[in-house]
C-alpha cells in the first residue's frame, strides 16, 4: 500500500520482489514466496522443522495478502516521506509480532534468526538492517532515483528501530527488568536461555534479617 506504488523497494525479498515487479510487472507477493524456497531448505538443515512451520505459514499468509489486498486498498500515492514512516511502522509492528510467537516471514528476517544463532550480541533487527542496505544500493540502481533509496532507508530505520522497541524495550524507561530469588535459579536460567532465547545474570545475595542465601 505505502512503498511499491511510490517506488521504494525496503530491502529484503519483498524489496528485491518489488523492484522485480517494478521491471517485470510480476506479483510481488508470489516472488517473495519462490525466493523464501531455498531460505526454508536452509532453516530446515540448521534449526529444524519447527521454526519453518512457522515461518512458511507466516511467509504464505503474508505473500498471499500482498497480492490479494492490492485488489481490495487502493495504493497511497502522496508523500513520499509519508508513504516512508508509515511503511516503517506497519512493517515493525507486524514483524515484532511473528518474532515474538518464534516465527519469521522468511527473507532477511529468516536470514538474521539464523545468522543471530552466531551472532548472538548483535540484535535481529540490526543484522536485517546490514543485510537490507544492499537491496537499497541496487534499488537506487533499478529506479535510477537516489531519492527512492533515500526513502527506503527510512523505511528500514523506522522498522527496525520498532523491532527492537518492542521486542527489547527501549533505554528511555519502557524496558522491563525481571528480578528473580529462588535456591533453583541455575535451572531456571538455564531454561530462560534455552527456551525463551533471552540471557540472564546471577547476582549472589543474602536475606538481610536472616543473612541466609
Amino acid at each position: 500500500m505505502f512503498t511499491a506504488p511510490n517506488h521504494i523497494a525496503p530491502g529484503g525479498l519483498t524489496g528485491l520482489s518489488t523492484l522485480v515487479n517494478y521491471l517485470f510487472g510480476t506479483p510481488i507477493g508470489t516472488v517473495i514466496f519462490l525466493m523464501n524456497i531455498p531460505l526454508f531448505v536452509w532453516a530446515i538443515s540448521s534449526v529444524g522443522y519447527k521454526l519453518v512451520v512457522k515461518t512458511v505459514a507466516a511467509t504464505l499468509l503474508s505473500s498471499a495478502a500482498i497480492d490479494l489486498m492490492s485488489f481490495v486498498i487502493e495504493p497511497y500515492l502522496g508523500n513520499e516521506i509519508l508513504a516512508a514512516v508509515f511503511g516503517g511502522v506497519a512493517e515493525g509492528f507486524a514483524l515484532s509480532l511473528i518474532f515474538m510467537r518464534g516465527g519469521t516471514t522468511g527473507g532477511t528476517d529468516l536470514i538474521a534468526r539464523l545468522l543471530g544463532r552466531r551472532f548472538r550480541h548483535i540484535s535481529m533487527a540490526k543484522l536485517m538492517m546490514c543485510i537490507d542496505i544492499l537491496i537499497v544500493a541496487l534499488s537506487g540502481i533499478v529506479y535510477r532515483s537516489l531519492e527512492s533509496a533515500m526513502y527506503a532507508l527510512i523505511v528500514i530505520f523506522v522498522a527496525t528501530k520498532l523491532i527492537d522497541t518492542v521486542l527489547y524495550g527501549t533505554d528511555v524507561g519502557t524496558g522491563k527488568l525481571f528480578f528473580v530469588m529462588s535456591p533453583k535459579v541455575r535451572q531456571m536460567g538455564d531454561r530462560i536461555i534455552r527456551e525463551v532465547d533471552r540471557t540472564v545474570t546471577y547476582l549472589d545475595s543474602h536475606g538481610g534479617y536472616t543473612n541466609e542465601p
